[in-house]
């Protein structure tokens, strides 16, 4: 898919879990590396939204936060900045499970509208793993002048497609799409997860 680019945001401070998730290996992979390879069938446009220089080494453009202390609002104003595209497809580094199939779902239910957004089995919006219309710039970068920090306030105020999970559970692996990786004990749930799976 030509017209869209995707932006995988590595920007977090990593607190609960001690170390940058990013790099932590599932199959022997970091966990930026199996979004990355989902991500690559779906657009040749590639790109890193992280504050650390060791991310060049992955060998795709890196943008670095202007504003700090943000958070994901940031990270999605520098993907819409930035892309060369109308849309974008905005994912974090720390969900490993996400396939090439969820993403081009997304993309075409994204049609005319500024946000398209999963909702998880757990009923939770799920913004960083998204696609995103660059007219929505005006309004995240009017929320951060506003001093907002979340995310899901851009959903009240863009035309937003929000899909229910039941319209993505035919896909394989739904059940583990939003699986993410916040604690030392996540990190071994989903290692024990992935090994049961790979059996």
């Amino acid at each position: 898919m030509s017209d869209i680019s995707s932006f995988i945001t590595a920007g977090g401070r990593s607190s609960r879990m001690g170390t940058d998730k990013a790099w932590l290996e599932l199959d022997g992979r970091p966990m930026i590396e199996h979004v990355i390879a989902a991500v690559q069938p779906v657009t040749p446009r590639v790109a890193i939204i992280a504050n650390q220089p060791e991310y060049q080494r992955l060998g795709y453009p890196l943008f670095v936060d202007s504003q700090s202390g943000i958070g994901p609002l940031e990270a999605l104003r520098i993907a819409l900045s930035y892309t060369a595209t109308d849309r974008v497809i905005l994912v974090a580094c720390d969900l490993p499970f996400v396939t090439s199939d969820l993403l081009r779902f997304l993309v075409e239910a994204s049609n005319e509208h500024q946000a398209t957004v999963p909702i998880g089995p757990d009923r939770k919006l799920e913004p960083l793993c998204a696609v995103y219309h660059r007219d929505a710039l005006s309004v995240v970068s009017n929320l951060i002048i506003e001093g907002q920090r979340k995310i899901g306030l851009v959903f009240d105020r863009v035309a937003t497609r929000v899909i229910a999970f039941a319209e993505l559970a035919h896909l394989p692996g739904s059940d583990m799409f939003f699986a993410n990786i916040n604690t030392p004990e996540d990190y071994m749930r989903l290692r024990r997860l992935k090994s049961e799976q790979d059996r």
